[in-house]
């Protein structure tokens, strides 16, 4: 089994600095090469967030470890959720929406994993 590791997708402060803040200064000054950073972060959030998703059956079971990957999924899903309304580009919005849906699988399967864990035990 996998150890779980940190992993900056799900930091709150890590997708407010790579994502959240850099798109809205690129919605007030429109700035292109902001914008290409921004969409390299979603890229690497979105690339993570699906990477986890494939190893998430393998790891190591650690229920605190879990929830707070859950709880900080949740903060991070509102932040980027907010943004995605707000934004103006159209292909920044693509890789946004499928960053969230992806956000919102993980969401799910790791609290069926969780669930799975409870009624075994």
């Amino acid at each position: 089994m996998v150890e779980m590791m940190y992993m900056p997708v799900f930091d709150v402060q890590h997708m407010q600095q790579t994502i959240v803040r850099p798109l809205s200064m690129y919605e007030e000054k429109h700035d292109v090469s902001t914008l290409k950073e921004v969409k390299d972060a979603i890229r690497i959030a979105l690339m993570m967030v699906s990477g986890f998703r494939e190893i998430l059956d393998d790891l190591h079971y650690d229920e605190k470890k879990l929830r707070t990957l859950q709880f900080n999924m949740d903060d991070n899903y509102e932040s980027v959720e907010q943004v995605f309304q707000k934004s103006s580009d159209v292909q920044t919005k693509v890789i946004l929406e499928d960053l969230l849906v992806q956000m919102a699988k993980l969401d799910m399967e790791i609290g069926d994993l969780i669930l799975e864990h409870h009624h075994a035990s």
